[in-house]
């Protein structure tokens, strides 16, 4: 089956809305940058923040007496 011409010129027009509405967004966004305030960060970015500094920490070298695998 296929769709009426219709139903697809309405999905059409509202793709094309959201997209305008988009737009007129990130152009406030931009003219309007220096008054945006960054959120506190909450419970999840804090997680994900402790995730990502304890991966990117430097590890200190395994050695035999740590670790009986690398005394082979």
């Amino acid at each position: 089956m296929f769709e009426h011409p219709s139903l697809i010129h309405q999905v059409t027009v509202f793709e094309q809305e959201q997209i305008e509405r988009a737009v007129a967004r990130r152009r406030m966004l931009i003219e309007h940058a220096d008054q945006i305030v960054p959120r506190p960060a909450g419970p999840l970015r804090r997680l994900l923040r402790l995730g990502r500094a304890r991966a990117s920490a430097p590890q200190a070298p395994r050695t035999a007496a740590c670790d009986p695998a690398v005394a082979r």
